[in-house]
């Protein structure tokens, strides 16, 4: 049985554990939901790692992927820092609890709006150019 197999399979036992423990949750034992929390979070760290081996494991062995992969997460970064740098301003802004959002987070919070806006229109013009080069066929 090959790694790729093996993580496979292990992939669907704990996809069958988390379903019990779902299960244990909802039946609302108080007791066990600490445990289970942890039990949770420890599963959560093994996918997350498997998931991240294999990626960076493809990544890697393949050059063309991985330039590719260079491209797309430096274009990412550069939105975000036109975003964070260009187009957002911060200003302390009193909350509703009493407290005080700091300029720093009132810019980084302006920086993620206007990236979710960007990549919004990035994804919307990137799909009618594709389904009007589809529709040509």
């Amino acid at each position: 049985m090959n790694l790729y197999k093996g993580t496979y399979y292990t992939a669907g036992i704990l996809s069958l554990i988390g379903i019990l423990l779902v299960g244990f949750i909802i039946q609302g034992s108080t007791d066990l939901i600490g445990t289970l929390l942890y039990i949770a979070y420890t599963i959560l760290a093994l996918i997350i790692s498997f998931v991240l081996f294999f990626t960076l494991k493809n990544i890697t062995s393949n050059k063309d992927l991985l330039l590719n992969t260079t491209k797309v997460v430096g274009i990412f970064l550069g939105t975000a820092l036109i975003c964070y740098f260009v187009l957002s301003s911060g200003e302390e802004t009193p909350l509703r609890d009493g407290n005080i959002l700091s300029a720093s987070g009132s810019k980084l919070v302006s920086a993620g709006l206007f990236m979710f806006y960007a990549l919004i229109v990035a994804a919307t013009c990137i799909m009618m150019y594709f389904g009007v080069k589809n529709m040509k066929k």
